[in-house]
């Protein structure tokens, strides 16, 4: 007889915020570190995506990514409307964010987070600071959305209301949690 992991189920929430670009706030008392840049990754590999991916959401149950054909991924990297950001730290890759314009006037923050490693050290607060920078340089979005859950880390929300996003809408899901991530390989 097989033996066969049960597959744990997941309740959570998903929170849908927005902002109308006129008011965003940037987050003051931000240090100006010079050991931060933002480095625009043109067509970027999907192996390279998903290394930020799976760094930033291997315990936050980030996997959709990770389950999608590989065409796909390099669908959503190509397009010339969706634009991945990396922060970089002395040099190395701490975190990212994608902007999506495919639907213009709005513009959706896709992803954002950071590693765990420099988790609470204000890099959020600089990072959602380089976003309105980029959005406003573009100057085609009129509202900036971005989406959350319950199953992402606990600052997540609370970092994007004081933002100045707000909440339009909740939905209740559930899932099967991940067994231990046997994803396809893309490299």
């Amino acid at each position: 007889m097989q033996h066969q992991e049960a597959s744990r189920i997941l309740n959570y929430t998903v929170s849908y915020l927005s902002l109308e670009m006129e008011k965003i706030k940037f987050f003051k008392n931000v240090s100006g570190n010079p050991a931060i840049s933002f480095l625009k990754a043109i067509s970027p590999n999907p192996s390279y995506f998903l290394y930020l991916y799976k760094e930033v959401g291997r315990k936050y149950e980030w996997t959709d990514w990770l389950q999608c054909e590989k065409s796909e991924l390099e669908s959503f990297l190509t397009d010339e409307n969706v634009i991945l950001y990396s922060l970089i730290l002395q040099g190395v890759p701490k975190g990212f964010f994608v902007l999506d314009y495919r639907h213009l006037p709005v513009c959706d923050l896709a992803y954002f987070g950071i590693f765990d490693d420099v988790i609470g050290k204000g890099l959020g607060k600089s990072m959602m600071n380089r976003v309105f920078e980029e959005v406003a340089e573009t100057g085609d979005a009129k509202t900036l959305t971005v989406n959350t859950n319950t199953l992402d880390h606990k600052s997540a929300l609370p970092l994007y209301q004081k933002a100045g996003f707000n909440i339009y809408k909740t939905e209740v899901h559930k899932r099967s949690a991940s067994p231990q991530l046997q994803n396809k390989e893309y490299l």
